[in-house]
């Protein structure tokens, strides 16, 4: 087991944590490791800590680039990409010392081409629980199931707590300009996917942050970043997988009808209309909804009860 490792990591203007988060990866037990670091622009300190880090590691290669935006920063590691799997991690988070080692051997003991696992938020009290629990502690399953999880999911998305096999990429990028960019690209690697695997091993730190995108005051892009992206999603995953075709119709619709009454921008309001127009509302089972809105209802619960006890770093 001796296979490269490229790792890709977007920085920006975060030298408050970035040491610990290099130091999380330079130290991993599987050494074998490409570590691409794309510079943004940084105002702050954070390009100097780069170069100093590859000035001590022969692994690391640094870009700088004119702040574009994380998704831009990803295209660019991803363009210089050489290894036979991939990793992208948030320059801000940091990871467990043994995730490569243990998730490539996961990856090749099960025969599949992404390995998921867990993750923590930390907050600066203290971190949460894990985010789930596998009975036999793995879980092995086809492209369509995790598809289908996505929709119930979020964290199903995201790309950082992911080992992908690099064949996988192909030409895809990141969206440049986006609020968002882990709902635009995830699903497409695991549609080429034929098994993924699931343990609920924690290797994933994810530092949470008051200007995190999840916590920004700016809704209204948000919301129309991630309605083009579930619009995206369901024209390509139609195509592709009919079979689960409806479940992503259901979604979307539901997803257009919730964010046109929770907004007030006019614009977005106009744009969300002419959606709906394309993605008209059909209702699901009366059972599926209500077990939708019991699993919404107990999310938000959940949600407010950590926000109250745990403190957001800077």
């Amino acid at each position: 087991m001796n296979d490269m490792i490229s790792v890709v990591i977007p920085v920006y203007n975060v030298e408050k944590y970035l040491k610990e988060s290099l130091d999380s990866v330079i130290n991993q037990t599987y050494k074998n490791l490409e570590i691409i670091l794309v510079d943004d622009g940084s105002t702050d300190n954070s390009g100097k800590i780069c170069d100093e880090y590859a000035q001590k590691d022969d692994r690391i290669t640094v870009v700088h680039q004119q702040n574009s935006g994380a998704g831009a920063a990803k295209n660019a590691g991803l363009k210089l990409v050489k290894g036979n799997y991939l990793s992208i991690i948030d320059s801000d988070d940091y990871i467990e010392s043994d995730m490569y080692e243990k998730m490539l051997s996961y990856m090749m003991k099960y025969d599949v081409e992404i390995v998921q696992c867990n993750f923590c938020d930390v907050y600066i009290n203290g971190k949460t629980y894990p985010y789930w629990k596998i009975e036999n502690h793995f879980s092995r399953v086809s492209n369509i199931q995790f598809l289908s999880d996505i929709l119930k999911e979020w964290k199903c998305s995201i790309f950082c707590n992911k080992l992908f096999k690099t064949v996988l990429l192909k030409d895809t990028l990141f969206p440049v300009g986006r609020k968002i960019d882990d709902e635009f690209f995830t699903y497409r690697l695991v549609s080429r996917a034929k098994k993924i695997l699931n343990t609920d091993d924690v290797f994933y730190n994810y530092r949470m942050r008051k200007s995190s995108v999840m916590n920004d005051s700016n809704n209204d892009r948000l919301i129309s970043d991630r309605t083009d992206c579930f619009v995206e999603r369901y024209e390509y995953i139609s195509q592709k997988f009919p079979e689960i075709k409806k479940s992503y119709y259901y979604h979307l619709s539901d997803i257009l009808l919730f964010y046109q009454g929770n907004t007030v921008s006019p614009e977005l309001k106009k744009k969300l209309k002419e959606y709906i127009k394309i993605y008209p509302y059909k209702k699901p089972s009366i059972i599926k909804r209500i077990l939708k809105r019991k699993k919404e209802n107990n999310e938000l619960s959940q949600s407010d009860n950590i926000n109250k006890e745990l403190i957001l770093f800077d």
